[in-house]
């Protein structure tokens, strides 16, 4: 599913929970009662809502055109009230959506239940107006360095003044929760923050500025990106003009960078929900893989072989047949009181055995001497026991005892299992990461002091960097590693990845954050003459202690269906510098598996120059599988 929006909050509030659940039962339209797991369906709408004295969750699924739409509420309280967080994202399986989607209703009234912050400034309910004595507030806010939304600036509108009132509550109903909107109170104002902001930064005549984070007056390498929007669009257009301000706004709040705490305890509100794991361990270790388990069912033994018939004993003379039949209660209790039915049969099997067992033998007898043509008195024994069965039967039926679980119930338990899992996996696997670079870090400060066989330290003291997209590992390769090269034109099939697979995002950042440091100490070492051979041997026979890949992850050419076929080979054509070729264009069939099989299944494709005229590597393409044999 695609990730829409995305909105990260703290909330340090009271009674976080029952507000928020409150808030988004109310905007959903369903009835609640207040029980830990409410589930209300209507058609193809689906309404959960799930929580504990510590976190819950809460989802819509509802039909959208040919697809569906998945709203979602995630909290959980802090080691701290003041680390208390709110996730709400929205999730589809339909591209063409993206441009429609804005903040989910409940949102506003949320906010306007509390101050929720995103960390470090507050994030409203509405617009805030903001006078000549409040300037100094909105540029602190402005320039604050942990400022995680956009702050969008309307100013005065002398022609019109309730334009810019009216533009202001519409971007703060589209963007509840992602960003932060200010409307000037008069010219004044707007004059003061100018002065402040310098003639770069500055908003007039009208319009609006949608200032992104890490605002730096008079240091701005590049001003325009805090875009401005003209106030004659507006003018003109009204609440239409904005609707590329909302929908920037809200394509950013996808790639915002969930805090490392947000991400490890929301990994495990879900085994908190399903009795998995207890409430006072959403913010302890890791768990080990033996915790995370999932318990199977014992499988039923085999039956036993039947034992060898002995020869019949004379018959015992028959006695009269009771008067009466056995009571009901005694075997109803001893159906109602077998085992919920697991899906083996187990139920069905229990209720024949105690049914038998507590069956008069008498009634038995009643049945075969019907069948001979009984008199009166056999046949009354029998309806009554008949009557005595039905009884039976609507008591089991009235119990649920026999329902059977519809396939779309098993279907969504088995994906809700499922996500717990890949959840779970993940948080191993950054675990894992973090661990060996604390190990190459300390072996490092070894070979300081001993002889210097063991590895390097690449991250520093202050911990390993940790990727929560793959944009994220593209922006830092292209700061931190200077023998590979990556040109702005990855960013387009770079996003698409993360904004496509917000779950799977996070695994292939890891992975390709790797293979890029991989690279670039494969081309320093080419470059410094310390190794001989291709990318392929440097990560069958690495340099002690310099990040490598597994072999299985490479391969350094294509299948001769790919490379002989014009459509695939020009697939694989990606722009270089001309001191690598004088056409500017390569065909660079190396690549990279971030993922080896399934759907999608990223590459990495890149150029070895390291031993050429750049002494780099240069990537070419960064996204989902490129077409081939199998994928057309």
């Amino acid at each position: 599913m695609t990730l829409f929006y995305q909105a990260v909050l703290r909330d340090g509030g009271q009674r976080l929970g029952p507000r928020l659940r409150r808030c988004f039962a109310a905007w959903a339209g369903v009835e609640d009662d207040g029980a830990p797991l409410v589930e209300r369906t209507k058609g193809r709408t689906r309404v959960t809502l799930a929580d504990t004295a510590a976190c819950g969750r809460y989802t819509l699924d509802e039909p959208t055109g040919r697809g569906r739409l998945r709203t979602t509420a995630t909290w959980a309280e802090g080691r701290k009230p003041d680390r208390n967080w709110v996730l709400v994202t929205v999730e589809g399986d339909l591209t063409e959506t993206a441009g429609a989607v804005r903040a989910p209703g409940f949102v506003a009234a949320y906010l306007a239940t509390g101050r929720a912050t995103d960390g470090a400034v507050p994030v409203e309910a509405g617009a805030h107006v903001v006078g000549p004595e409040e300037v100094r507030d909105l540029t602190a806010r402005l320039a604050h360095r942990s400022r995680a939304v956009p702050v969008i600036v309307l100013t005065v509108d002398r022609a019109d003044p309730n334009t810019a009132a009216a533009c202001a509550d519409h971007l703060a109903e589209a963007l509840a929760g992602v960003a932060s909107v200010v409307r000037l109170y008069d010219t004044r104002t707007q004059d003061d923050l100018n002065t402040w902001l310098g003639a770069d930064l500055s908003v007039f005549g009208g319009g609006l500025r949608t200032y992104l984070p890490g605002v730096r007056p008079g240091e701005e390498s590049y001003a325009m990106r805090h875009q401005p929007r003209g106030g004659n669009a507006i003018r003109e257009h009204g609440t239409r003009a904005l609707d590329v301000v909302v929908t920037g706004v809200v394509e950013l709040s996808v790639h915002r960078q969930v805090p490392a705490d947000i991400r490890q305890t929301e990994q495990r509100v879900g085994r908190v929900l399903a009795g998995a794991l207890d409430p006072a361990a959403l913010h302890a270790a890791p768990p080990s893989p033996a915790a995370i388990a999932v318990p199977r069912p014992p499988k039923p033994p085999k039956p036993t072989a039947p034992p060898k018939a002995e020869p019949p004993a004379a018959p015992a003379a028959p006695e009269p047949p009771a008067a009466t039949a056995p009571a009901v209660p005694e075997p109803a209790a001893a159906v109602l009181a077998a085992p919920a039915d697991d899906g083996t049969g187990a139920l069905a099997a229990g209720i024949a055995e105690r049914l038998a067992d507590h069956l008069d033998d008498a009634v038995l007898g009643a049945l075969v001497d019907m069948a001979r043509g009984g008199d009166s008195e056999t046949t009354a024994l029998i309806r009554t026991m008949s009557a005595h069965l039905e009884a039976l039967t609507r008591a089991v039926e009235t119990t649920g005892l026999l329902g059977r679980r519809s396939r779309g119930d098993e279907h969504d338990r088995l994906r809700r299992e499922y996500d717990r899992l890949e959840l779970d996996f993940v948080e191993l696997q950054e675990q894992e990461r973090k661990a060996q670079d604390r190990i190459r870090w300390l072996e490092g400060r070894l070979a300081e002091h001993a002889d210097p066989v063991y590895g390097i330290q690449d991250d520093g003291p202050e911990g390993p960097f940790v990727a929560e997209s793959l944009m994220d590992v593209v922006q830092r390769a292209r700061k931190q590693l200077r023998r590979v090269e990556l040109p702005d034109g990855l960013d387009t099939e770079v996003s698409r990845l993360d904004v496509t697979y917000p779950r799977q995002r996070r695994r292939w950042a890891w992975k390709a954050w790797d293979a890029l440091r991989a690279l670039d100490a494969y081309a320093a070492a080419r470059a410094e003459d310390r190794f001989t051979g291709g990318f392929y041997d440097w990560c069958s026979r690495p340099l002690a202690g310099e990040p490598h890949l597994t072999p299985t992850m490479v391969s350094m050419k294509e299948s001769d269906s790919v490379s002989g076929n014009p459509k695939f080979y020009r697939a694989r054509v990606f722009r270089v510098a001309a001191e690598v070729d004088p056409s500017g264009r390569v065909y660079m069939p190396a690549h990279i598996k971030l993922q080896p099989i399934g759907s999608p299944a990223p590459r990495m494709h890149f150029l070895d120059d390291a031993g050429g005229a750049t002494g780099r590597v240069w990537i070419g393409y960064l996204g989902d599988h490129l077409p081939n044999t199998r994928t057309n």
